[in-house]
C-alpha cells in the first residue's frame, strides 16, 4: 500500500526539482540537445532560488523519503476580469510521477492538495497545458478544455 507524504518544496529541494523537470521534459519532448541541457542547467537553479516561497510552489509526494511525484504551481496576479474576479490566478506545470509510482493515485492526491491550497489562497482559476498522458487526470478533477481540441485547460475555483 502506498504511504505517501505530500509536502511543499524548499530551496533544499532544488536538485530534486531540477531532476523532475528534466524527467518531465524528456517524457514530453524527447532527448534534449546538449545546448538545451546546458541552458536549463543554468536557468533552473537560479529560477527556483528566486521564486520558491514567492510566486512558485512545488508539491512533492514522497514514499519513505523517496520523491515519487511533483507538481509545479505558479501564482500570478492579473488585472481582474469575469473569470478571475480578484485577479489571482495560477498556472500548473511539470506534473510528473516516476514510472514505478504511476497508476497509484499519486498525481491525483497531489492535485487535490494543490487545489485545496489554491482555494484557501483565493486563487480563482488554474490554467495548464495538458500532455496526452495527463489530460484524463485533469478532466477527472474538473478541468475543462479551452478551445477546439486544445490541450489548454482551466479549472474555475
Amino acid at each position: 500500500c502506498f504511504k505517501m507524504n505530500i509536502r511543499t518544496a524548499t530551496k533544499d529541494d532544488i536538485p530534486t526539482l531540477i531532476d523532475f523537470r528534466f524527467s518531465y521534459l524528456h517524457d514530453d519532448v524527447g532527448e534534449l540537445t546538449p545546448e538545451q541541457t546546458e541552458k536549463l542547467n543554468k536557468q533552473l537553479p537560479d529560477y527556483f532560488d528566486r521564486h520558491i516561497g514567492q510566486d512558485f510552489t512545488a508539491y512533492i509526494a514522497e514514499e519513505n523519503g523517496e520523491p515519487a511525484a511533483v507538481i509545479f504551481y505558479i501564482t500570478i496576479e492579473k488585472p481582474a476580469n469575469t473569470h478571475f474576479i480578484n485577479g489571482k490566478t495560477a498556472v500548473l506545470m511539470n506534473v510528473y510521477t516516476k514510472e514505478k509510482f504511476r497508476r497509484q493515485g499519486v498525481a491525483s492526491s497531489i492535485l487535490h492538495r494543490l487545489i485545496a491550497d489554491a482555494k484557501a489562497d483565493g486563487v480563482t482559476c488554474i490554467d495548464l497545458s495538458a500532455t496526452r498522458m495527463g489530460k484524463p487526470l485533469y478532466l477527472k478533477n474538473g478541468f475543462v478544455v479551452r478551445g477546439n481540441g486544445s490541450t489548454e485547460m482551466r479549472l474555475e475555483l
